[in-house]
């Protein structure tokens, strides 16, 4: 089932790639003049199998494209973007107008598994497509749609995020309009252009709250749900100059990603950060694989995005078919920069049955059993240490009443 949201904050790449420059395509019609313009970048994530193990690809929309499958439209066809690249990838965008207004109608994404340099290693080797609803509003006729803030798109087993568009089709007599239409999430805020945060200062932000709300989210697999969390987050992110951010994750956070038997992807976003929560199944034990963050900051004035990852982690772990709880905070290391307090944790990614938790193995933190043979044994300790002394302290006191002949 598709799942798709926006986050408003120019956010970096969710696949954990670097910034890539935006990739600019025109398609021409018979008499050699643009009939669409556009211009975007795009990052990947493909969940595939391996010889052993799930994998994930990640890659981004290369600067060298074919425009081969475009058409420019007519009465009777609408038009199309076509950009394919390597063997047998490419990204479609098909187009309509109406009362003034033109807008994407359908994005599919066609990949091949057979590519060695994308997909190593692979088990089973086809071409996939995936289908979704238009990646663009409706805009005027005559206008670019541009959007700089980043969009993602999950279906099945795929992640695209989409950042920097500039898109026109229906161009008049080969003209590309310099008039934008700046989308819904871009009007929300003034975002900078993407830039790294190398020699940047950083300006220290006030935490917004003691602690974050408990937010519900779910995913379905068609019309059954096949992932439930519970769950408050806290980000700590400290910067090159070592002033730490502390970000609550909105509990109305929009939720998407996929659900698969031995992986499974939660995609939590809101309007400053973008987090990934990678779930994986070894020995019929399910735990929290890897963490993507991409996180919103404000420097020198203006918005620009950081990421960080980390796919060697081992946290919430529990068997295959029951449920993972902790209600104290946990603190969640992803790397030396980012620590993600976590709070009131319920999640089970996998073998839900009627849509609800099944039986949850709770955390050592939870278990305040192991206190009472801890304090009997240190008390059993003092004891044996107070009679020893006492025992001792007796023996010289006697040996001292004594009287040499």
């Amino acid at each position: 089932m598709q799942r798709r949201a926006t986050a408003r904050a120019a956010l970096l790449l969710l696949a954990g790639l670097s910034l890539a420059k935006a990739v600019e395509i025109e398609i021409h019609d018979e008499n050699n003049k643009t009939c669409i313009y556009a211009t975007l970048s795009v990052n990947f994530t493909v969940l595939y199998e391996g010889n052993a193990t799930m994998e994930n690809a990640t890659f981004q929309l290369p600067s060298s494209l074919s425009s081969n499958g475009s058409v420019c439209g007519n009465n009777n066809l609408a038009p199309l973007l076509k950009m394919g690249f390597g063997p047998g990838h490419s990204l479609s965008l098909n187009f309509s107008r109406s009362a003034g207004m033109f807008r994407g109608d359908v994005l599919s994404f066609t990949y091949n598994t057979s590519d060695t340099k994308l997909f190593p290693g692979a088990k089973n080797t086809s071409v996939k497509q995936v289908v979704v609803d238009s990646l663009m509003e409706t805009a005027p006729l005559n206008t670019i749609y541009t959007c700089r803030s980043a969009e993602a798109i999950a279906d099945k087993a795929v992640i695209m995020v989409f950042y920097d568009i500039g898109i026109q089709a229906f161009v008049e007599n080969g003209t590309i309009s310099k008039n934008e239409y700046l989308c819904k999430a871009d009007l929300s805020t003034t975002t900078a252009p993407l830039t790294t945060l190398a020699t940047s200062t950083m300006t220290p932000t006030k935490p917004p709250s003691p602690l974050p709300s408990v937010g519900n989210y779910t995913l379905k697999n068609g019309s059954e749900f096949c992932l439930l969390a519970n769950m408050g987050l806290q980000l700590n992110f400290s910067s090159d100059d070592n002033q730490t951010q502390v970000i609550n994750i909105d509990s109305n956070s929009t939720a998407s990603g996929y659900c698969g038997d031995q992986d499974a992807a939660l995609v939590l976003e809101d309007v400053d950060t973008t987090i990934l929560f990678h779930f994986t199944v070894e020995q019929r034990k399910f735990f929290l694989k890897e963490v993507k963050a991409n996180i919103s900051l404000v420097v020198n004035g203006s918005k620009i995005s950081v990421h960080t990852s980390n796919s060697g982690l081992r946290y919430w772990q529990a068997p295959v078919g029951s449920s993972y709880m902790c209600h104290k905070e946990q603190k969640l290391m992803v790397t030396d920069r980012l620590v993600i307090n976590a709070f009131n944790v319920w999640v089970q990614p996998f073998e839900l049955k009627s849509g609800t938790f099944a039986r949850a193995e709770e955390c050592s933190l939870d278990d305040d059993s192991i206190l009472i043979p801890i304090l009997v044994g240190t008390a059993l300790a003092v004891l044996i240490m107070i009679v020893v002394i006492a025992y001792v302290i007796g023996r010289r006191k006697s040996y001292a009443g004594y009287q040499t002949l």
